[in-house]
């Protein structure tokens, strides 16, 4: 009776465990999130649930080719720091007393005024009240207690040129520009920009910069990306439809192989390379295990929850210029070796037949002997 009762104990836990198959209890969560492949890969988020590493789209990099909407801000907050001169401001000096000294001063190029009786006074980067106590000191040579006032009459002169430089009757104070060849974009003040390769919030921060360094800090712009031009990635070697694949969204190497039709039997799909130019002398590239990702599910089952999500950040998404090589085996390497060689060489030069060796020795066994052997 309690051999009975053993067994049945037995074949219930066995039942248990055949019915539940995967069951959470035994599920063994990591305290801590795998170890993030390397920086050429995407990023993976933080283990939180299951599956638990999902890959992450990456933000949009401007390309070659994107057409950008440049909007301008000019900001009007109030600063607790004095207005200083700049190349362009136009001021007037006021004496209320001596009136045949008043008269009106561009601040040139080289940031000096000129002034009646003193000459060249520098002004750029001065506040107008420091420039006035200047202005006081020199006369005080030729003018006893000298009384002055300085007035700016035209500020901001640069950013009123910017804007009549920008403004359209369509589209207001902004500027359509594309991302040329060389990867700028060309712009009032400032120039090329180098702005491909970056993030639409990367490009708004360098153009701000650069108008900030040519004494324009109040402009704030806005980047828009109005039109985005494809990106090319080129597949090559063991797939069925090698070529050019040409994609507006995002796409990532594993897509980009079955968009050529998948590898064919021929392909050593453990090995596939990727080649990214990056505009650098000399090219980054990487090995990907296909094989490993697209198994990543059936090798572990269920008893490794965090392995199939970690396999998926393994496949990245591709940048426009990339080339993805599929090898071939070294079993069809050999065989093409062979072909080469054998079939398409030696025998075509010297044309043989399997059954010649039969045929050698039954003339042999069937010769006449020579007479002398007779």
């Amino acid at each position: 009776m309690a051999g009975f009762i053993v067994r049945s104990v037995a074949l219930a836990g066995l039942a248990g465990t055949f019915l539940t198959g995967c069951a959470r209890s035994h599920h063994h969560v990591p305290d801590a999130p795998r170890a993030q492949p390397a920086e050429f890969y995407q990023p993976a988020s933080t283990q939180t649930a299951i599956p638990a590493l999902m890959i992450e789209r990456p933000p949009y990099r401007l390309g070659v080719g994107d057409v950008l909407e440049i909007i301008y801000h000019v900001r009007t907050d109030i600063s607790e720091e004095a207005y200083r001169l700049k190349p362009g401001d136009r001021v007037r000096i006021v004496f209320p007393y001596q009136t045949q000294y008043t008269q009106e001063a561009v601040v040139s190029g080289d940031g000096s005024i000129r002034a009646l009786l003193i000459g060249g006074v520098r002004a750029a980067g001065y506040t107008p009240g420091d420039l006035e106590l200047q202005l006081k000191e020199h006369y005080r040579k030729y003018i006893k207690d000298p009384e002055l006032t300085l007035l700016v009459e035209a500020g901001e002169v640069k950013i009123e040129e910017l804007k009549r430089a920008i403004t359209t009757s369509s589209r207001g104070q902004s500027r359509l520009v594309p991302i040329k060849p060389d990867g700028t974009v060309d712009l009032p003040y400032v120039g090329e920009c180098p702005v491909a390769g970056k993030t639409v919030s990367e490009a708004k921060t360098l153009l701000d910069k650069r108008y900030a360094a040519v004494d324009m800090p109040e402009v704030e712009v806005t980047v828009q990306a109005l039109e985005f031009a494809p990106k090319r990635v080129f597949v090559m070697g063991e797939v069925y439809s090698p070529g050019v694949v040409t994609t507006q969204a995002p796409i990532s190497l594993t897509q980009a192989i079955i968009q050529t039709g998948g590898a064919n039997p021929r392909a050593d799909r453990r090995s596939v390379l990727l080649v990214r130019r990056k505009y650098l002398p000399i090219p980054e590239a990487i090995i990907f295990d296909m094989d490993a990702f697209m198994n990543s599910f059936a090798d572990k089952g269920c008893s490794d929850p965090a392995a199939p999500g970690h396999a998926f950040s393994q496949d990245i998404y591709l940048e426009d210029g990339d080339i993805v090589y599929v090898p071939a085996t070294g079993m069809a390497r050999a065989n093409d070796w062979i072909d080469q060689v054998f079939t398409r060489g030696i025998r075509a030069v010297v044309p043989y037949s399997g059954d010649i060796g039969l045929d050698f020795g039954y003339q042999i066994r069937n010769a006449p002997l020579p007479v002398e052997l007779r």
